[in-house]
């Protein structure tokens, strides 16, 4: 699929992510799953409709170019569009590909990973934050 995670296991810097990449967030019915960039930072996950690589410049396809070059959105192509934090947070698998992450009810990502291996590396790497997070 083409889909890139990033994991940076050596933090210099507190404010540097854990871990960064391409996976499928529930939205709803009529939509289904959509591709977005998630950040794994400083005990919470975080997620874009584009990829940001950290300096305020946004990663976008040709396509997505294209549709974003009028008016103020391609900015919001990178602006956050949701966030949950991991401190008490509960983190489960679903399928091979899928998990889930919850706050307790007010809060819940169904998110799909391109494979399984994707899939456990974003578990583990969610559920050592949430130990650093308590």
């Amino acid at each position: 699929m083409g889909d890139s995670i990033t994991s940076s296991k050596s933090n210099s810097s507190q404010n540097e992510p854990v871990m960064k990449g391409w996976l499928f967030k529930w939205t709803n019915y009529l939509k289904g799953y959509q591709r977005r960039w998630f950040v794994l930072q400083n005990g919470h996950l975080s997620y874009y409709r584009a990829e940001n690589n950290g300096v305020g410049v946004t990663t976008l396809t040709v396509r997505r170019r294209r549709r974003f070059r009028h008016g103020n959105q391609a900015e919001m192509a990178h602006t956050c569009r949701g966030s949950i934090s991991l401190h008490g947070a509960l983190i489960y698998t679903v399928d091979a590909c899928t998990f889930v992450i919850t706050n307790g009810g007010t809060q819940t990502f169904h998110i799909k990973a391109a494979s399984e291996v994707e899939r456990q590396s974003w578990v583990t790497a969610l559920e050592l934050a949430k130990a650093k997070a308590m």
